[in-house]
């Protein structure tokens, strides 16, 4: 695919090892303009990667500031937007361990805004700027349509960020731009390890987490680490086993990649998925179709 003299946004980049970096990179490797938003705190890690990637724009693009959205997406009043990424997802720590019901209403609330609702706002300011058969992509997971005890209240708002995709697609229908969701199988990101980071914070583990495949992989990553392992250690080690144990659970037995999430971006941003809206795709070798108990 060659995406020479075309304009990518990607949100959310974070760090080296998060989807949307995989995404940017995939967009610019295949020729594109790239431009990525970033929240402030990831400023450090975010300016190394500039370094690398010199002809990648970036700047601060806090989805819950407005003026910062702003800002961002007015430089492209004479560049309009070919494809725009959305990656970006948080909840507070408690609506991964705590049950459904014990969700405050502050909490539940700031993980829709910055979760689903941030995407509206983004196609907001984004709109105006956005080209003729334009591509709009946003990630979800296999948590919006079954319950997922390591996921928490953050399932409650993938479900809601797929169903706003189905709506922003009528709604930029018009305007012959496409709106589409990749939900991938589990992948070690830095949210992924703060979710395990959390639960190893519980007294009761197994009451806090539920979940036999992520309880084995901690107890696992312990074992090898050591009780006093550095959270961070453990929780990456810990990902690693729960990967590898969905993989076995899959139609093809193999772990997701950022990469592999970036490949599925690539054809979505391209003109061969330009009938295609208001879609879920998922990567993730069957297991969301297929998993063997």
């Amino acid at each position: 695919m060659n995406f020479s003299g075309r304009n990518v946004v990607v949100l959310g980049v974070a760090d080296e090892s998060s989807i949307a970096w995989a995404i940017a990179r995939a967009f610019h490797a295949h020729g594109a303009t790239v431009w990525i938003g970033y929240q402030q705190k990831f400023f450090s890690r975010v300016r190394m990667l500039l370094r690398q990637y010199a002809d990648v724009q970036g700047q601060r693009c806090d989805v819950t500031d407005d003026a910062e959205m702003q800002a961002f997406f007015d430089r492209f009043r004479g560049a309009p937007i070919d494809v725009l990424v959305h990656a970006v997802a948080f909840a507070p720590p408690e609506l991964f361990t705590e049950p459904p019901s014990a969700a405050t209403p502050e909490a539940f609330a700031q993980s829709q805004r910055i979760s689903a609702l941030s995407l509206a706002s983004v196609v907001r300011h984004a709109k105006p700027y956005l080209r003729e058969w334009g591509s709009v992509i946003t990630l979800s997971f296999q948590a919006s349509e079954r319950a997922e005890p390591m996921y928490g209240m953050m399932g409650v708002a993938k479900a809601a960020l797929e169903s706003l995709v189905r709506y922003l697609a009528l709604e930029l229908g018009e305007l012959r731009v496409r709106v589409n969701a990749i939900s991938p199988g589990p992948i070690e990101t830095p949210a992924a390890t703060g979710i395990l980071m959390a639960f190893l914070g519980q007294r009761d583990l197994r009451g806090a987490l539920r979940h036999d495949v992520a309880l084995a992989a901690l107890d696992t990553a312990r074992r090898q680490l050591g009780d006093d392992a550095d959270p961070v250690a453990c929780a990456s080690a810990a990902w690693q086993h729960v990967q590898q144990a969905f993989a076995e659970r899959s139609a093809i037995r193999e772990a997701i990649s950022a990469e592999d999430v970036a490949g599925c971006a690539l054809f979505l941003g391209s003109d061969y998925a330009r009938k295609i809206t208001g879609q879920v795709v998922r990567v993730d070798c069957g297991l969301s179709s297929s998993m063997i108990i």
